[in-house]
């Protein structure tokens, strides 16, 4: 058997990933033909078919499942030693692509972002905003190089062997009520009978606020439901309803509310940073996350 070509391997791996060559094709900036081709060239090489091409698309077979999952350690070993090149080097810089739940985006690891871009002029970092699983899922396809993700008390979060997780910041989910209504510290059950303006129930949030509703006794009556946070206290501003949302979702200058502490039962979230093994060893994508633990400090 002829030896293994790297970049074919990785684009084997990204049909995996991403479900058809089209969309690997798309990912890496060349055409669905060329991968076509380099594939039919790994096979030769490997003497076995990697692909079961069929009218409803392209999947792995078994042994392009076994080359898939090997080039990925392949890649992450190869991470690694560019980690290690860049330690003895001394580099800290180059682009660091990130991904964050909104509410984290918008606050630490904006400013954060903009203190680098003053402070350390050779990191660039760009920011997408996505919800845990897309994030992680970004990460595992290398799309990003490290993820601010939350976890929800009732809603554990599944991370992958190959990633290390760092937490950044523990905080508590508050009550958010109209202006005029009060910031006392309320038990949840007090709110049975309110009207709820609520992340759906496909995100942690929302998952784990209804979770905790039905610990208390009810199922919360949501009249609106979004997952774009300022729009969530915009709502509760203009009096459609409560929420219980994390203390870092509740922007002031999107509307008047009242905040409180939620007293029984206490519910809280967890911002993680996490990164592939070889990846977080970088200098520049540690300096990053450095940076952001250190703004989560200062909350």
């Amino acid at each position: 058997m002829a030896d293994l070509d790297v970049d074919r391997l990785r684009l084997l791996r990204e049909v995996g990933l991403r479900g058809s060559i089209a969309a690997a094709a798309r990912s890496v900036g060349v055409t669905a033909s060329a991968v076509s081709q380099q594939l039919a060239q790994l096979e030769r090489e490997t003497g076995t078919s990697l692909l079961d091409r069929s009218p409803r698309g392209v999947v792995l077979t078994g042994a392009g499942q076994l080359l898939a999952d090997r080039a990925g350690q392949v890649l992450d070993l190869l991470a690694t030693a560019r980690a290690d090149l860049d330690k003895v080097a001394g580099s800290v810089a180059g682009p660091v692509r990130a991904a964050a739940v909104a509410s984290a985006a918008a606050t630490v690891v904006s400013s954060t972002v903009a203190a680098l871009r003053a402070s350390d002029p050779g990191i660039e970092v760009g920011v997408r905003a996505a919800e845990p699983e897309r994030a992680i899922g970004m990460l595992l396809a290398g799309d990003v190089d490290l993820a601010v993700v939350d976890e929800y008390d009732h809603v554990p979060l599944a991370l992958p062997d190959t990633a290390v997780a760092r937490q950044l910041l523990v905080e508590p989910l508050v009550v958010v009520r109209p202006a005029g209504q009060g910031r006392r510290r309320i038990d949840l059950a007090a709110l049975a009978a309110a009207e709820w303006v609520m992340p759906p129930e496909d995100a942690a949030c929302g998952r784990a606020v209804r979770a905790a509703c039905r610990v208390a006794g009810f199922e919360p009556r949501v009249r609106w439901e979004t997952d774009d946070m300022l729009l969530l206290v915009r709502a509760v501003a203009d009096g459609h309803g409560v929420s219980v949302l994390p203390r870092l979702s509740v922007d002031p200058s999107v509307g008047r509310v009242d905040v409180g502490a939620l007293r029984a039962p206490g519910l809280s979230r967890r911002l993680l940073a996490v990164a592939r093994r070889g990846v977080a060893a970088r200098p520049v994508v540690a300096a990053v996350l450095d940076a952001i633990a250190a703004a989560c400090r200062g909350r």
